[in-house]
Order: structure tokens, then sequence, then C-alpha cells
């Protein structure tokens, strides 16, 4: 059982926003996208507070934040309450919302609705379904960014993480040990005795009496009484602190920590809530934990760790939502069902999830290996301009060009790289991440034009062009000495098997400074569909390095650097102009 889809109205950023959920959720988004709103709202759906005026996008209109929850289980509930809530049930499927029409009303004015499949119809506040739905999902588990983890750690509150697990240690004392619990009692009823009762420690009684004399001094008939209140067993558990050793006996104040071993601590009692939590609850309930940026502070080993833990917590009857703006928290086979937010000028987004578009183009398994070229590209999930490349070459020395030549890094412009597995793989995937909002860009070699392209719908096999520079393969074979496949394109090697003297690579040099008009004409139209062509062969010919190995562009990166320019390239100009065009 967990929250299938979740539909934010009118709370703070979230003006209207659907995002469907499953066990394990992160949510990334560059700041103020609205990602800690979205946890903010599914915490306030689940555990009901009066929200204020500034928790409304436009005070004129309600706030509603619906839920759908699948696989519900009624039978966790009372007879009485399961009568109640079994006509809302569809399917395993139940539809509930919560309700604030205007900031600062009286809590009963906070309802809860809940759709009626039958009526089609939304029935507001049946008897017993708040109760019922804190029994499906116990109080939410929410940890903000901003929390100060010495407070949320080091000492007792009501709903803190330490306050939490002493609140849950208590319920288990007096389940458990009822002997021990009555033998403190009598024993702090001892003390109150010697305090104030009747074997009160008789210089307690002189102080009052002598106190009281010298009152009268000035107030006759006015007396003095010391009361000396005894702690009750919860409030002596309530004054617990915490501290920690990192060598046999020497103990230091939490606080002494840095930030890192402080969070560190906080995220490991956090999951021992969490099981706790969860063993207390109902067979069955689903705790929701909700966390904003749990890899604050942490090391990068360590929120590794972080994030199985998190996993194994949304296997065992909890649902994970947290934000993150850390790479580490995405496991390859978390991208797909990533939640990726940003913000216009209607407020916050969410983007279609990957795995929604992924699944059409699995199916096919010619281009399975796109979902996975997508599932080990996790850094665009935090990028606004995606950019795809073919080769190695791309990778090492597009982020140096880019950064000489526009004066900034990639992430500053809000930019990344992804390599895909083949140049196969480029239009699915500028299919997928189109298709999820994203404007993704692709650079590809100019065998692509001829060989990928058409299959794709990007080129016209019969466009003139297209078929004077094929033609040109054919009448220049015999003299130039590369061989053909039986596509009528350059191959490694002739029909008997020969290894060519002329390899592809170079064949296609020979025809595109042969051809520059016709290869011009095709790549304006790749162009127009976010492709860059290198139109000399590759981008190897553009900056004059001869060999395709880390020797060669290692020193072209060397002497970019030592320049501080790009005029040792072969064509600088075509350079520059390829970097214009990534930053539009």
């Amino acid at each position: 059982m967990h929250i299938e889809e979740i539909r934010i109205e009118n709370f703070c950023s979230c003006a209207s926003l659907h995002m469907p959920l499953s066990d394990f959720n992160p949510i990334i988004g560059y700041n103020n996208s609205g990602k800690s709103n979205v946890l903010r709202a599914i915490s306030w759906m689940l555990r009901k507070y009066v929200l204020q005026e500034s928790s409304f996008h436009n005070r004129a209109y309600p706030v509603i934040v619906e839920a759908l929850v699948s696989s519900v289980n009624v039978t966790l509930l009372p007879a009485n309450q399961q009568t109640q809530v079994a006509p809302f049930v569809q399917n395993g499927n139940i539809r509930f919302r919560r309700r604030q029409d205007a900031p600062g009303v009286a809590a009963t004015q906070v309802r809860i609705e809940v759709f009626n499949p039958n009526t089609q119809q939304w029935a507001n506040n049946p008897t017993g379904l708040d109760n019922a739905i804190a029994v499906l999902f116990p109080d939410p588990l929410y940890i903000q960014a901003m929390d100060d983890a010495a407070d949320d750690v080091s000492r007792f509150a009501a709903k803190n993480t330490i306050g939490l697990l002493l609140k849950l240690t208590l319920d288990r004392i007096r389940a458990n040990n009822l002997a021990a619990l009555a033998n403190i009692q009598q024993d702090l009823q001892s003390v109150s005795d010697h305090l104030n009762g009747p074997t009160r420690i008789q210089e307690l009684n002189n102080l009052e009496s002598q106190a009281t004399t010298a009152i009268g001094d000035f107030f006759p008939g006015l007396n003095l009484h010391l009361d000396i209140q005894t702690p009750t067993f919860d409030e002596l558990i309530k004054g617990a602190t915490i501290s920690l050793s990192d060598h046999p006996g020497f103990q230091r104040p939490f606080t002494s920590f840095g930030h890192g071993a402080q969070r560190t601590v906080q995220m490991a009692l956090i999951k021992l809530l969490a099981a706790q939590v969860n063993q207390q609850a109902q067979q069955g309930a689903t705790t929701v934990l909700l966390i904003d940026e749990p890899e604050l502070y942490l090391h990068p080993q360590a929120i590794e760790l972080l994030r199985e833990s998190l996993k194994l917590l949304s296997t065992q009857n909890f649902q994970v939502i947290f934000s993150t703006h850390s790479p580490l928290l995405l496991g390859s086979k978390d991208v797909l069902n990533t939640s990726i937010m940003y913000k216009n000028a209607g407020g916050t987004v969410v983007r279609q999830k990957l795995a929604n578009a992924a699944q059409t183009i699995a199916a096919n398994p010619h281009h399975a290996s796109v979902v996975f070229s997508i599932q080990n590209a996790t850094y665009l999930m935090f990028s606004e301009k995606v950019i795809l490349v073919e080769g190695k070459t791309e990778m090492m020395l597009v982020p140096d060009l880019f950064r000489m030549l526009s004066g900034q890094s990639l992430a500053q412009g809000k930019a990344c790289l992804v390599e895909t597995s083949s140049s196969s793989a480029i239009a699915p995937m500028l299919q997928v991440l189109t298709s999820v909002g994203f404007q993704p860009k692709a650079v590809v070699d100019l065998d692509f034009v001829f060989k990928t392209a058409p299959q794709n719908g990007l080129v016209s096999a019969q466009d003139p062009d297209y078929a004077a520079c094929k033609n040109w393969f054919t009448a220049n074979q015999a003299c130039s000495g590369f061989a053909l496949g039986t596509d009528g394109f350059p191959a490694r090697k002739d029909s008997a098997g020969n290894v060519a003297q002329v390899l592809p690579e170079q064949a296609f040099e020979l025809m595109a400074a042969a051809m520059p008009t016709q290869i011009g004409s095709l790549a304006s139209q790749l162009l127009s569909k976010r492709v860059w062509v290198w139109q000399r062969g590759a981008i190897e010919a553009h900056l004059g390095i001869a060999l395709k190995n880390d020797v060669a562009r290692m020193n072209f990166l060397v002497q970019l650097n030592q320049n501080q320019n790009v005029n040792h390239a072969a064509h600088p100009a075509d350079v520059a102009a390829f970097v214009n065009w990534l930053k539009v």
C-alpha cells in the first residue's frame, strides 16, 4: 500500500501540480523550484494543521492536496471504520484529499474529503476517515533541510527525532517493564516525601519557618511555603541529552562534533526511528518518510550508504520521498523514476518521468541501449540543457572549449554532456528527452547524416544532396582506396574481407572536402532539429587532431590552456560557431 499519485492545488509555489509516486521517490530541481513545498504539502495532507496565508499560492482559492492510494488494506481498520471506508474503495484504491478554504481558519475547518466512485462526487468529512487515514498512514516522518541536527538529535522535543525515539521507548517500558516502572515510581515518591511530604528534610522546614518569620516583620500573618516539584519518570526521560564518544571512556557533547558527523548521526537515528515506527504501526500500514536534502554535510561515501538505507526502507512498508541536489543519491536504476521540478511563470512544474517515455523505446530490443545510456547519465537530471555526444573526444574537449569561448562552465550554463552508447541511440534519446520537457541537442559525426539519420526521419534518402554525396562515394571508390559496404557507404573491409587502405572516417572527410555545398544543406536540415553535424567529418578534423587517442586530445587541451584561445585549431571559426550554438 502506498500513495500512487499526488495532486497539489494552490499550496505555496504549487499552483496546480500532479506527480506520480512509487516506493522510492527522488525529487530534484534547482533551488527555489518548489521541491520542499511538495514535501510540506504531503506532510500536511497526512497530518492536519492549520495553514497560514504564506502557504496559499492565491488566498482567494482553497488549498487542496489529493492522494490516490493503491492496494488499500481495510482489514487494518477496526470493524466500524471498515464499514465506513469500504464504500469509497474501488479495485483496492481510495482517493482522498485535505482541503482548507482560507488562511488561519479554525482547525475544524481543515477538512478531509473522499471520492465516492459510485456517485463520482467528493464526500465531505465522512465519519472516522481522518482516524482511518492515521491507521493506514501513521504520522509521516518529515525532516526538513534546515533543521538543526543538534536540535533534532541532542535534546528532547515533542516532534524531533530523539523525542520520538524516547516516546517509543517509554511506550515499550510501560508495556514490558511494569515491575521496574513501579519501583522507579516508588523511588520517586520517596524523593517527593523527603522534599514535600511526611518525611521531609528538617532543614527545608527550618528554611520555611525562618523565611515566614522574616516576612512577618513586614507582613504579619503572611506565610511562605517552599514547594519542590519532583519530576515524573516521563520528565526524567525527556530531560535526556545525547553525547558521543569516539574513544572509549571519552564522551563529548553532540554539538562539539562537526556538521558532517552530526548529520550522519541524525540520518542513522532517523533510520532507527523509521524502523521502530514501522514495528509499532499496524501490520501492513505504510509510513511516509519525507526528507529534504538528506545529503547535507555528508561525505560522498556516506551519501551512497544513505541511499542504500533509504532504498531498503522503501521495501519495508515505507514510502520514501526526498529532495536532493546530489547525483550520488540517484542510483542508475533510479533515474527513470526521478521527478524533475522547475518553476515557470505559473509556479512549480514537474516534468514527465523518463520511465513513462522510455517504456516505448525499451519495448524495442534494438533500442534497449537507449534506456541504459539515460540511466547512467544522472547528471542530466540536474541540468536544463542536455547535449548528446557520440565520442570520447567531445566528452574530453567540449567542456574546456565551452569554458574558453563562452566564459563559463557547462554547469554554469546549466548544461551537461551525455555520451550515447552508439550513434543509433541518438534519435531515440532525443525523442525520450523531448517528450519529458527537455530541449536536448545532439552532436554527430558526418556519417550519422547518411547511415543513421534517414532511418529516423531526420533526413530523406531521396534528398538530391543526399543522393549526390552517395554517388560521390560510388564514383571515387576505386581512385581513393576506400571500400563500400552493401549500403553504398564506406566500410572498413571490402567484400573479400580485406581491410581498406582508407578507413571510413577518412573517406567521409574526403567526400566532405569535395561536396561542401551539399553537406552544408544537409547539416542545415539537421540543425533545425537540434542536431549539430561536424561537416568536415568529425570534431578532430575541425580541431586539427590527427589521431583519435588520449595523447593527441591532451596535447590539444594543454595548448588550449596555454594560449587561452582556440586559434591553434585547424578551423577555429567552426569551433566558435559550435559553442555559440550550444549556448542558445
